[in-house]
């Protein structure tokens, strides 16, 4: 048994970047939600659609990164049965449940008997959140299989690469096509799964073992992540370059969203960015509590940000009244709108959930015992 970590400091560029993708999050949902067809056929907006496909690889990985290090911190409590193991599959469960509930169908569960195949298929899609619940809950499984850093780091990698490099074939294979609906949805993207398990997963693993990389050497941790930036690099050149082999190996069938070059590129981009927040970091220590108050609200920001602009069974959306209205400049005042008003909900309700935990949580048992109510 390894034995038991002292709690470290938490990490100020971890909460760096992931504030860091939660303006990058606002912003790419804002623009796709305001911008006309004509600017979105613009030459450049091409481009700019592969920039913000980092944005998702950034959560995930650092989510897996993120569970890494809290399990180190208490390791002994995460490689047993036990209350803390519990609590958090069922938190892991919960980010599952949120996902399917912001798709939910009808409005009201007496309804659900009247739902078209068609809606039944959009409802069982799989986002962000639900691929990175189930994953957290399989990276926590793993643990207590395996009960040893070392060894956990080994499989976590191999999972990772194994899950991207064999994307292409899962999307093509007869055998997963043939599955039920909610099982493909969960595995692919045929089924129009935005995020699915294959290959997105492959991002919590492989920052699931960069984490207790990280936690096992102490003493080079500011040497070790600044050395992300020069095998960032190399890795977003590799990917780049493997783009015609991509091509050649796997075909072109549904080789963006699968393509493992892609994987390679994006995971060198999110070691590139957490190496230079690392000397970000040295400037910003005296805001470092306001950071983490941010970085610790991104689910409630994606929530809130996504429910607005989209609309969800309770509430109309942005889009619904002003989509794809509006030229760049004026979307993009939109977009700093959106981005002022989201981190600043964040920060105030991490400080009320602190400063005042009982009548946070009681505001927070309300709001689920109210939209219990409403689908009932």
């Amino acid at each position: 048994m390894e034995p038991q970590l002292q709690p470290q400091p938490r990490l100020v560029s971890v909460d760096l970047v992931r504030v860091f993708a939660m303006a990058l999050m606002v912003q790419g949902h804002t623009l796709d939600v305001l911008l006309t067809p004509q600017v979105q056929s613009a030459s450049w907006y091409n481009f700019w659609l592969f920039c913000r496909g980092f944005t998702a690889p950034i959560f995930m990985t650092l989510a897996g990164f993120s569970f890494a290090l809290a399990t180190s911190k208490k390791w002994t409590d995460h490689i047993q049965f036990g209350s803390p193991v519990y609590k958090r599959i069922r938190r892991f469960a919960f980010f599952v449940l949120l996902g399917y509930a912001m798709r939910f169908p009808v409005h009201s569960v007496r309804d659900l008997k009247w739902v078209a195949p068609e809606h039944w298929q959009t409802f069982l899609q799989v986002d962000v959140l639900q691929t990175t619940g189930f994953t957290l809950i399989a990276l926590q499984l793993l643990v207590l299989a395996l009960r040893s850093k070392k060894l956990f780091i080994g499989v976590s990698l191999a999972l990772s690469f194994s899950i991207a490099f064999m994307a292409p074939l899962a999307w093509n294979s007869g055998l997963i096509q043939s599955l039920p609906l909610a099982m493909r949805s969960a595995l692919v993207g045929t089924g129009g799964s935005l995020f699915p398990l294959i290959p997105w997963s492959a991002y919590l693993f492989f920052g699931a073992a960069a984490g207790f990389s990280y936690t096992m050497y102490r003493q080079s941790k500011t040497s070790l992540l600044r050395l992300a930036i020069p095998v960032g690099m190399v890795l977003m050149l590799a990917g780049v370059k493997l783009e015609h082999a991509s091509h050649a190996l796997y075909g072109d069938a549904s080789f963006w969203p699968s393509t493992p070059h892609l994987f390679i590129t994006r995971i060198g981009f999110v070691m590139t960015v957490m190496g230079l927040a690392t000397f970000i970091e040295g400037f910003v220590r005296p805001k470092a509590s306001t950071i983490r108050s941010l970085a610790e609200e991104s689910l409630l920001v994606y929530f809130v940000h996504v429910a607005l602009l989209y609309g969800s069974m309770w509430n109309p959306g942005v889009k619904q009244y002003m989509g794809g209205t509006m030229g760049f400049s004026h979307a993009y005042v939109f977009v700093l709108l959106m981005i002022s008003s989201m981190m600043t909900m964040a920060y105030f309700w991490n400080r009320a959930k602190k400063g005042y935990p009982t009548p946070s949580y009681a505001f927070r048992t309300a709001i689920f015992a109210v939209a219990a109510i409403a689908i009932a």
